[in-house]
């Protein structure tokens, strides 16, 4: 059943703010040449489905936080008619009142009936099980319901990079024929990576330890993780960059002898981030590391760490924690 959360009392505020939700929205000459214009476009080789479109679509469907938070960034609600699978995350208060006016299909990953039932044009999934056969609904199944899909390319890359996002701006940008909004978020997010990157120039990177779960054996995030990027464009060093891995399960052992200046915290609800922090100080093998010493815990939360707009906006959040004395604290 659909959960719409659609209320007429919000609508004018969403009139009022469309322009703040996401990029600057360009007036209706522009949109109207943008459609019009670029097509057919054809996006090549995503995760190994390339297609066709011969004009945008019209009726999307969007999986996962990062891909909603996408299409809200262009602009794009009006041509949402479903989402789901947020996994009980809040959506990011830049995307609150766009967001509003979007259907939600299901808490949590919605059945394709749930999906077909919308009379979708487009399926997009942020992540890799948005399309999976224990969830009952694979690329080929929709291709099988002419259904187009996407995929974040994050998941069939060896690397999860700013690059890679940027790229993916763009895609969906010419997908839906809004080049011009595309560019304009991008120019916002460069932005913000700029900023950060004048603030630490120079100062030493604060070694930092990405905490996910485990109590035996702590569960981390290696070089090729979104994670990584962020800590190094924050002015930090993951202390398990070396690993050639996104996710991988360590030892106590091997975080103590790398010494880590500060912990951060992967927050996905369950456990709670100060359920978290006991496991961490009830670990006798990291008690003598600078980050323990000196209750050095920082957290992120999930859907910050999936490849999206607000992966970018996370890095100054950091850097000010790493390195407070360059943000006048």
């Amino acid at each position: 059943m659909v959960h719409s959360r659609r209320s007429l009392a919000v609508l004018p505020v969403v009139a009022v703010l469309a322009a703040g939700c996401g990029s600057a929205v360009s007036d209706n000459d522009n949109e109207t040449a943008a459609k019009s214009s670029g097509f057919p476009y054809t996006d090549k080789d995503n995760c190994g489905v390339t297609t066709t479109y011969k004009k945008p679509p019209e009726r999307a469907v969007t999986l996962t936080s990062n891909a909603t938070e996408l299409m809200l960034e262009l602009g794009l609600e009006d041509r949402m008619v479903g989402t789901g699978y947020l996994k009980n995350r809040d959506i990011g208060e830049r995307y609150e009142a766009a967001y509003e006016q979007v259907p939600v299909l299901a808490d949590g990953m919605p059945s394709l009936e749930s999906i077909a039932d919308t009379d979708p044009d487009f399926v997009y999934a942020g992540y890799p099980d948005g399309f999976s056969k224990s969830h009952g609904h694979t690329r080929e199944r929709f291709e099988d319901l002419s259904i187009n899909t996407h995929i974040n390319p994050e998941s069939c890359v060896s690397d999860a990079t700013f690059k890679t996002l940027f790229n993916e701006i763009e895609t969906i940008g010419d997908i839906f024929g809004v080049s011009e909004r595309a560019e304009q978020t991008e120019q916002r997010l460069h932005g913000i990576l700029d900023d950060v990157d004048a603030k630490v120039d120079g100062a030493d990177p604060v070694d930092v330890f990405i905490y996910n779960s485990g109590e035996s054996s702590p569960r981390t995030a290696g070089g090729r993780s979104m994670l990584n990027e962020i800590i190094k464009r924050a002015g930090g060093h993951n202390v398990f960059a070396d690993e050639d891995d996104r996710w991988f399960d360590t030892s106590w052992e091997q975080v103590a002898d790398r010494e880590p200046d500060v912990i951060l915290i992967y927050d996905y609800l369950d456990p709670s981030v100060d359920e978290k922090k006991t496991t961490l100080r009830d670990t006798p093998a990291i008690s003598s590391v600078p980050a323990m010493q000196n209750e050095r815990f920082e957290s992120i939360p999930l859907s910050v760490a999936q490849p999206g707009p607000r992966s970018v906006e996370a890095v100054p959040t950091l850097a000010k924690e790493l390195h407070p004395d360059r943000f006048g604290g």
